[in-house]
């Protein structure tokens, strides 16, 4: 896979127009029992896989409205964690996306963060 594909190029597109790059899955497969847990469909691969869509997606859209959603890390977390407005851009794509999926598909989302009008994102 090294050397030939370029780090950003989509490897796999879901029907949806989600995808995961072929450098999010060098990196994957060259984690500890990357290339075995990948081959076995497990489900840290799945959650993986599933997260560097919804990532991607989310990423698309800033490119165009950088206002449709802010990424940081979060430091008490050690996640990159996302907000975005509930009624945005980016809630209606992941909306559709999870319309798109099959019920048992766990895509890594959260709820409301209490009153306010920015869901949690992803993590």
């Amino acid at each position: 896979m090294r050397n030939k594909y370029e780090f950003q190029e989509p490897l796999n597109e879901e029907p949806d127009g989600t995808y995961i790059t072929c450098g999010q899955m060098q990196f994957y497969l060259n984690r500890k029992d990357g290339e075995e847990l990948f081959s076995s469909g497990s489900e840290d691969f799945i959650e993986y896989y599933n997260l560097c869509r919804m990532y991607n997606m989310i990423t698309d859209i800033m490119k165009v409205d950088e206002s449709a959603a802010i990424m940081y890390w979060d430091d008490k977390k050690e996640v990159v964690s996302l907000g975005f407005p509930t009624d945005g851009k980016v809630a209606l794509a992941l909306g559709s996306v999870r319309q798109s999926t099959t019920e048992d598909t766990d895509l890594g989302f959260l709820g409301d963060d209490e009153d306010d009008n920015f869901g949690n994102g992803l993590y």
